[in-house]
């Protein structure tokens, strides 16, 4: 290794540390190849020019040494401060070496040191071309002094090496005036060192192109790191998040199976109440206090009157008869022609869909849960559980066997029905709108929150077609029964109806000062109804856009509306709490259901439409009679 080779090793001595975080690795504990290979790097990128600056570097640093030495002169008059000031230094610097014996006291000494410098110079000894692999290999080897006081020892060890190359070539003046240590400072590096990095700083300073290319290459680096710790971080992240979701997940349906256990076991429990009695019977007395154990005053041991068994409720004791008999009544409906009211969901219930042969209804809320009920029994089935927000949309497959289901938490999930478990769960499709086409391969729904629909294959979560054209929110969307149009509904008070088949929108149904809540097609494709939140279901021409009648009868504003299966009623729910049964063709009310209480969100007919299914914010879904 030549003497330019060695300086240069000064120079570059603080990119050790740099290479080895860059690296991503502490000194001394990893080997130095990944190190030289990052340092060869740089010093082999011609557009960086680093060579050439460190043959700069070390000229000046030689230059400086010897202006030092000579002291200073009318050429060096003009010189920048801090170099003159540098110079003062070194000279003062020999003089203490001087002075405390470190260095010989011979007046000469500093001439001769002088004299072997101009000569090594002239000699081009101090000169040459820096070997960039021999570098990069032996800053590399520096990595295995893991202490600054070992790297410092380390460029003191490079120091003694350049001065026995320098008193091997006649020089020994000069090699001990590089080898000259400040006394009492541990942590002093070689003069030499010094100099050249301190004219390094300075070429690389006044070179733009040097400096932007070494300030970008660490920006770079910098961001790659960033972006692989960021990557890593993420993707532990998602990890844990999946475990934890996954634990809830189970938390809750056990939460949720339990309930639903607790509830049947204790209808199983609840005492039955006795039958009236007959006319002219009168009423039987009660067992007597005084009687035995299992034994009443009329009747067989462990029975009371008639053989009915006494009613274990320590409530019922003491009541007539005719009380208990009573007691077994149904209690009056709470609302007009209401036959059901099914409770399980423990927030707003925010969505229903009715299963295509109407014996299953499926319902989603606040309470992040897909509740499946059985309309015949009047009771609910299970509870799925996988989505982390709001359920906000349903709907069934043409085959009734699955169910799509769409969440504030961007996510559309698949469920299988029969086996009660999600099928598929596909990511950032969505933020509350979702159906099923005609043939159940593909479904639409409103993306995230750019205003533009996806059109994607359930089979596999693709996307097939983009239609942009909202320019907020989509809120609703539905298909028509041919499955080759469809309607969307914005925040931007817009209906726009598309084709499928091209994604081309076919026409916009303006609304002024009304945000959409809904929209659904007549059977035959021929009307469009809409409600939203001026409290009017409108109606329109599918193929004309003109406004054909308005249902006016709501007090405040339409969550949902529902066209029943022959297209001659529509069904609304609204936040004035009721549920409204409407003939279109009359375009009149023809039917008030009042029992929710506060806001109704949803409603949907039985495929038969003799029932509506209606939801609300108090957590209960309700069944009303269209006849």
């Amino acid at each position: 290794m030549n003497v330019l080779s060695r300086v240069s090793l000064f120079a570059l001595g603080p990119l050790v540390g740099t290479a080895c975080r860059a690296v991503g690795m502490a000194a001394a504990s990893e080997t130095a190849a990944t190190v030289t290979k990052f340092l060869m790097a740089r010093l082999t990128d011609q557009s960086l020019r680093v060579t050439d600056a460190l043959a700069e570097a070390s000229a000046r640093a030689w230059r400086t040494l010897e202006l030092a030495l000579a002291g200073e002169s009318l050429l060096t008059a003009a010189d920048r401060a801090d170099d003159k000031s540098f110079r003062e230094q070194v000279r003062l610097f020999l003089l203490g070496a001087q002075f405390d014996g470190r260095a010989a006291a011979d007046p000469a000494f500093a001439a001769r040191c002088l004299s072997e410098l101009r000569a090594a110079r002239a000699e081009g000894t101090l000169g040459g071309d820096a070997d960039p692999a021999a570098v990069a290999a032996r800053l590399g080897d520096l990595t295995r002094f893991g202490d600054p006081a070992a790297q410092v020892s380390a460029q003191w060890a490079i120091a003694d090496e350049l001065g026995s190359d320098l008193k091997a070539r006649g020089y020994e003046a000069l090699a001990v005036f590089l080898n000259l240590r400040p006394p009492g400072d541990e942590a002093a590096v070689p003069l030499l060192a010094v100099a050249v990095r301190y004219h390094f700083r300075r070429a690389v300073e006044d070179d733009p192109k040097l400096f932007q290319g070494l300030t970008f290459a660490q920006l770079e680096r910098i961001g790659k790191a960033q972006e692989d710790g960021a990557a890593a971080l993420a993707e532990l992240m998602s990890r844990y998040v999946d475990r934890l979701e996954t634990r809830l997940g189970e938390l809750k349906d056990t939460a949720l199976t339990t309930r639903a256990e607790v509830r049947e076991l204790r209808e199983s429990l609840r005492p039955t109440p006795l039958t009236p009695l007959p006319a002219g019977r009168g009423e039987l007395p009660l067992p007597s206090p005084l009687a035995g154990e299992g034994g009443g005053r009329f009747g067989p041991p462990g029975e009371g009157a008639l053989g009915n068994a006494v009613p274990r409720s320590s409530s019922e004791v003491g009541r007539s008869p005719l009380t208990r008999s009573l007691r077994s009544l149904p209690s009056p409906a709470r609302g007009e022609g209401e036959t059901n009211c099914l409770l399980a969901h423990t927030g707003a219930v925010a969505c229903v869909a009715v299963s295509p042969d109407g014996t299953h209804a499926v319902s989603g809320g606040a309470d992040r849960g897909l509740w499946l009920w059985d309309l015949t029994a009047g009771r609910e089935l299970r509870c799925l559980a996988g989505h982390r927000d709001r359920v906000c949309c349903l709907c069934f497959s043409p085959d009734g066997r699955s169910v799509l289901s769409s969440a504030l938490d961007q996510t559309v999930r698949l469920w299988d029905i029969d086996a009660g478990m999600e099928m598929k769960c596909f990511d950032r499709q969505t933020n509350r709108s979702v159906a099923f086409s005609p043939d159940g391969k593909t479904a639409l729904c409103g993306a995230l929150y750019d205003g533009k629909l996806r059109l994607f294959d359930v089979a596999n979560g693709k996307e097939v077609k983009r239609l942009p054209g909202h320019s907020d929110w989509v809120v609703c969307v539905a298909f028509a029964a041919d499955g080759k149009v469809a309607l969307s509904g914005g925040l931007d008070k817009t209906i726009k109806l598309w084709e499928i088949a091209s994604g081309r929108l076919l026409r916009t149904f303006s609304l002024k000062n009304v945000v959409l809540s809904s929209v659904c097609f007549s059977p035959d494709g021929w009307r469009v109804l809409s409600a939203g939140s001026d409290g009017i279901v409108r109606g329109w021409d599918t193929f004309t856009g003109q406004e054909l009648f308005r249902l006016v009868g709501h007090t405040d504003a339409v969550s949902c509306v529902a066209v029943s299966p022959d297209g001659d009623r529509a069904a609304s729910a609204g936040h004035d709490g009721t549920v409204r049964l409407w003939d279109i063709r009359l375009k009149r009310e023809l039917r008030r259901f009042e029992g929710h209480t506060g806001n109704v969100l949803c409603v949907a007919f039985t495929p038969d439409g003799t029932r509506v299914v209606s939801g609300g914010e108090d957590g209960s879904l309700r069944l009303w009679p269209t006849d």
